[in-house]
């Protein structure tokens, strides 16, 4: 996967604080005050499509690291052991016709920390439909949820369409046995089928606010997520995104989809547009705010992960 390294270091010098202060971005602003070479729609769709077939990433590292209390043994992919500990996830009823990836799990050589988890997929389809081939590779100091925790993840994926490649440093936070929070930092790079790539830089907390205590039932899961992500892509777009403080995204274990929150989007502290998950419905659907050609602000509902890459030659 090419590196855009002169747009990667525009990028990481366009630093997280230009939104981090919800109160800088007061009004949206017409795409003229913006510098975008691509409609503030495409900008947007791409972004939040990148977004959704995170989610599903994230998940799979969370269902798979939450259960290390459950690997009693080492394996290597496809043993006997393996199978078994697929046998003991298909609890979970996440995979079609319960095909699950396989499972590799290695111990440290002095215990069972640092513990290395490999997840393979293979044209794995999850129950709402998405399709995951490739590696995550999960590596842990320690459970999950204990103090100074920290995992170390990788990924090289294909869901659906979409290639994902990058790392993720999650960081326990919470008050052992209290509370269940995580700090996030994470690189990643999205490359969309037309060859369009998007750079990722986020600094997330993510806190699981119910269904922990229910391991095997997904149907109470509940993770809130707060922060802020700065994006850059080979059109040469960079932007950044704050998920609104008093409206944090929601994701919930039944849905592959947010289903609640309000992101802002942002350049040099001006706001452009304006994304609303909803209201805790799982459904496909968002509103998105912006301003038209006429100048006037307006609000339409969008098709949640949907991509369309229409560059706009006028900008160009």
């Amino acid at each position: 996967m090419k590196k855009f390294s002169l747009i990667l270091m525009a990028a990481l010098a366009f630093t997280f604080f230009s939104c981090d202060n919800s109160d800088d971005v007061e009004e949206i602003k017409a795409d003229s005050n913006v510098k975008l070479n691509t409609t503030v729609a495409t900008v947007v769709e791409t972004e939040e499509a990148s977004e959704a077939v995170m989610e599903v990433a994230d998940y799979e590292v969370d269902l798979f690291s939450f259960m290390e209390s459950e690997y009693t043994e080492a394996t290597g992919t496809k043993s006997g052991d393996s199978n078994r500990y697929g046998q003991l996830f298909k609890q979970w009823n996440r995979y079609k016709g319960n095909e699950m990836p396989d499972i590799s799990i290695e111990f440290g050589e002095d215990g069972k920390f640092p513990m290395t988890i490999t997840i393979e997929y293979d044209s794995t389809e999850v129950n709402s439909g998405k399709i995951i081939d490739g590696l995550i590779t999960i590596v842990m100091n320690a459970a999950p949820w204990s103090d100074d925790a920290v995992r170390e993840i990788s990924m090289n994926l294909m869901i659906d369409s979409v290639a994902i490649e990058g790392t993720k440093r999650v960081e326990f936070t919470g008050e052992q046995g209290v509370s269940k929070k995580w700090e996030i930092t994470s690189e990643i790079t999205f490359t969309y089928p037309d060859g369009t790539e998007l750079f990722r830089s986020a600094e997330r907390t993510r806190e699981w606010i119910s269904g922990l205590d229910t391991k095997w039932d997904l149907s109470d899961d509940k993770v809130q997520i707060t922060g802020s992500v700065t994006c850059v892509d080979t059109e040469q777009n960079e932007y950044s995104k704050l998920i609104d403080p008093e409206n944090p995204l929601i994701r919930i274990g039944t849905c592959r989809l947010i289903v609640q929150g309000v992101v802002i989007f942002s350049q040099n502290g001006e706001e452009f547009a304006r994304y609303d998950y909803g209201n805790g419905e799982c459904d496909n659907f968002a509103t998105y705010t912006y301003i038209n050609k006429d100048g006037e602000q307006v609000s339409e509902e969008v098709e949640i992960g949907k991509c369309t890459r229409k560059i706009n030659s006028a900008n160009n």
